[in-house]
């Protein structure tokens, strides 16, 4: 069954301007173009053996399991994304797909266009949430489209902390996933945002995460990703207020014949602002992963202070990294510092751990995950730190 206006009809009981939405979207969708090689982003993607037309059946209008506090401070609202839209237009409609524009390329598009089991979570002004908010989302089916949607606005001095999980109930399964989020941080706001992707190992996964922070706010992101055959994330944050500072971290362990992609963007577009980036992956088997990030420093953004690294370890012959890390500064008033390494496992670390007598699997076990303990303590909050450790040491076993 081809993708196309009929399509829309299994999402009911939406408000009208978030239906225009959608059809906007899916015009977008059928009149862009799939990505050439000859676009610098896709160069060395491959995406010409996807058919989103074979997963036009959508699971989880509104499937996510949500995982609360106690009990939420007065003024927090908390719920599905499309019950969000119909009881909060006003919160919602002005924000819903203006960081991930719909129309970026197809893919963006179309998950706009059919966007399903999504989340709202709208913190207001001097608001703090002790605990984290978590939301699941799950897959049951193959050959079929899961594709959530996470928007969060957090209102001035708001502190609180989120976690996206993204769960395949069969391992093996093949779809389409995608699992994009807008975060909205207000004037002097700290959030925590981690998303952890483990979808089936056969699918389709695409996502957009983008952040806009203002004043004197903080945002520490963190991206993990384990699932899919194939993976291409995009982690942006605009930063458009001065002394606000952004934290991009990420994940990523690669195995069998997966390819993980990774665009990410640091934009300061003012002055006094503060980034850092860390992405650290694990590759093995034949494994592919592609990384690109650039700083962009506006014209007007003196005293900017970027920082950017991808650190990559392959742990075979057959397995490739590439990085590339890119600049585009148009103020001198700065300080950007980038850099990208790929290497295998140090083999005097491995002779020393072997020298004590501990096996050579047990001793590449430990250096994975020595590498990856300096970022791990990065997460933003306890709760998702054991999560990913747990993940990790279940597949680096």
């Amino acid at each position: 069954m081809a993708i196309n206006a009929e399509t829309l009809d299994q999402l009911q009981g939406e408000p009208g301007w978030l239906r225009n939405v959608r059809r906007k979207a899916l015009e977008s969708y059928e009149r862009l173009p799939a990505p050439s090689k000859t676009d610098e982003e896709w160069r060395r993607t491959d995406v010409s053996g996807l058919d989103p037309n074979k997963f036009s059946k959508l699971e989880h209008l509104d499937g996510q399991k949500l995982i609360l506090p106690e009990a939420l401070p007065k003024g927090v609202i908390l719920m599905p994304l499309r019950q969000a839209a119909q009881d909060h237009p006003d919160l919602v409609e002005p924000r819903l797909f203006s960081l991930v524009h719909a129309d970026r390329d197809r893919f963006a598009a179309l998950h706009a266009a059919l966007f399903t089991g999504g989340t709202f979570l709208y913190v207001p002004d001097g608001v703090v949430v002790e605990q984290p908010i978590i939301g699941q989302h799950f897959s049951h089916e193959a050959g079929t489209s899961v594709l959530p949607h996470t928007l969060i606005v957090a209102g001035r001095g708001a502190r609180f902390d989120y976690l996206d999980e993204y769960i395949a109930e069969n391992e093996d399964e093949a779809g389409y996933r995608t699992g994009s989020a807008e975060i909205f941080v207000g004037e002097g706001a700290q959030v925590g945002y981690v998303a952890v992707q483990k979808w089936g190992r056969n699918t389709w996964h695409l996502a957009d995460q983008r952040a806009e922070l203002q004043k004197d706010s903080t945002l520490r992101l963190f991206n993990v990703t384990l699932g899919g055959r194939f993976s291409k994330s995009r982690v942006e944050a605009s930063l458009a207020g001065e002394g606000a500072n952004a934290e991009l971290k990420a994940i990523y362990l690669a195995s069998g014949q997966q390819f993980f992609d990774f665009h990410t963007l640091q934009d300061h577009r003012v002055g006094n602002t503060r980034s850092d980036l860390l992405f650290k992956g694990a590759l093995q088997d034949v494994a592919r992963t592609v990384y690109a990030g650039l700083i962009r420093i506006e014209k007007h953004a003196a005293r900017s202070d970027a920082y950017q690294a991808n650190r990559n370890l392959v742990l075979s012959d057959k397995a490739k990294a590439t990085s590339i890390p890119m600049l585009e500064i148009d103020n001198n008033d700065v300080r950007c510092t980038h850099g990208a390494t790929v290497g295998p496992v140090d083999p005097e670390h491995l002779f020393y751990l072997r020298s004590r007598g501990i096996p050579e699997p047990t001793a590449k076990r430990m250096l994975i995950q020595g590498f990856f303990g300096d970022v791990l303590d990065r997460i933003p909050f306890e709760h998702a730190r054991k999560l990913v450790e747990a993940e990790l040491e279940a597949r680096i076993g």
